[in-house]
């Protein structure tokens, strides 16, 4: 069944290409038969133009057409090949000042600028403190009040003794984060060797 339907399709192929063929040749010999009769209507037009153009070339003179190029040539050749050409420019006194204007105005906004970004961390920092401190006199009372009473006394020796107390509690902080590490390298060296141990 498909044996068949091949052949029908390669005889279909085979047709196209033999009409192909055929037109082919046609188109061939009648655009060989186009050409010829084209230029044998034109013949005359051709050999009229043909005669003009040796008639303008015959109506100019050949050295007075060099001798013109010769003339230009020389002008040519006494132009300078390079022009030099000097380029300043001079800042006026209203330029200079609108710049100098600029660079000042640009210096303060970008002072007011990292002023303004440091003064809204430090009072955020400082609206911490205040509400951590709310929260302690809020909660225990008696110890806001002692606070206060030491304030009071002596405010320079109590806030020397509570910087030095953050300053330990930092401290002590710090100390157990970089213990609290170690521990966990420890652990990890420790089960890495376990898993070295496992493997042997």
């Amino acid at each position: 069944m498909q044996n068949e339907e091949l052949e029908e399709k390669v005889n279909i192929m085979e047709e196209l290409i033999q009409g192909f063929a055929g037109r082919i040749s046609v188109m061939e010999t009648s655009v060989a038969e186009f050409l010829k009769s084209f230029l044998e209507q034109y013949r005359g037009t051709l050999e009229t133009i043909t005669a003009r153009i040796e008639i303008a070339n015959k109506r100019y003179n050949d050295q007075k057409i060099q001798q013109q190029i010769d003339e230009l040539n020389g002008v040519v050749a006494t132009v300078p090949k390079v022009i030099r050409v000097k380029n300043s420019h001079h800042l006026g006194a209203w330029s200079s000042s609108l710049i100098i204007g600029l660079v000042v105005c640009f210096i303060i906004t970008a002072g007011s600028f990292g002023s303004t970004l440091y003064l809204y961390h430090q009072n955020d920092d400082l609206n911490r403190e205040a509400y951590n401190f709310w929260l302690v006199r809020a909660l225990y009372p008696k110890l806001a009040k002692t606070i206060d009473t030491k304030l009071a006394e002596d405010p320079k020796g109590f806030i020397d003794k509570a910087e030095k107390a953050m300053a330990k509690q930092q401290a002590i902080i710090a100390a157990e984060a970089v213990a609290a590490q170690a521990e966990k390298d420890q652990k990890e060296a420790k089960r890495k060797l376990e898993k070295v141990k496992a493997n042997k």
